[in-house]
């Protein structure tokens, strides 16, 4: 998984950095990438010396190129790899983030960008579906709007912090209304208070912030 780091330089690789430490072709790499879904596709920006376009693939591609490779020498199939990186996944990580809002492009749009940087993400679109979820996705972070369908996000929010296996959560909540304030926000249980249009790169910085502030601190 990617470290977040000040310098983007460091946060991210390009198909050549991942080719030197792992004997596959180029070929072999895209067919991971397009077909296998083992990653996602790189960003591509012109390159800093002016030499055409060049892709980006966040950091952790890398790692996980070596995982694949490992277990398809071990004699793995392609289905049985998709089947262990999923379970090692979800076993081990702290990156869960559950989005919770009922415009659909909104949810999507925070998961694709959430995802490319590492994270595990899953969506529910009314406050009775964010409960269910929580209490089995077990997210380290709920992005939580207020205006919900059904239960309204404050609701959603202190039934969490009150419940036992879902208190640890960090809840971000998140609203384009100015009929709620920080201190209402804050007597539900919530950690932080967002006001729509979201700046997704900082959210990006404040969910890596609060990781790094867990594992610090367990």
């Amino acid at each position: 998984m990617t470290n977040p780091t000040n310098n983007p330089a460091l946060s991210r690789v390009t198909a050549a950095d991942i080719l030197k430490v792992i004997p596959i072709t180029r070929k072999t790499l895209w067919l991971w990438q397009k077909k296998y879904n083992f990653f996602p596709d790189p960003i591509k920006e012109a390159h800093p010396g002016g030499k055409g376009i060049v892709g980006y693939y966040p950091a952790w591609v890398k790692e996980r190129c070596k995982r694949v490779y490992e277990l398809q020498k071990s004699g793995y199939t392609i289905a049985m790899i998709k089947d262990i990186l999923k379970k090692e996944t979800e076993e081990k990580s702290s990156r869960k983030i559950l989005v919770v809002d009922d415009e659909k492009k909104f949810t999507s749009l925070v998961q694709k960008f959430l995802e490319k940087d590492g994270y595990l993400v899953e969506v529910a679109g009314n406050g009775l579906d964010a409960g269910l979820k929580a209490a089995d996705f077990l997210p380290s972070i709920m992005l939580l709007d207020i205006n919900l369908p059904g239960l309204n996000g404050l609701e959603v929010c202190s039934n969490l912090k009150n419940n036992p296996k879902t208190a640890f959560m960090t809840i971000i909540v998140i609203s384009a209304s100015t009929e709620y304030s920080e201190q209402q926000v804050q007597e539900a249980g919530g950690d932080l208070f967002i006001r729509k249009p979201v700046d997704l790169t900082d959210l990006l910085e404040k969910c890596n912030a609060i990781l790094d502030e867990n594992t610090a601190n367990p």
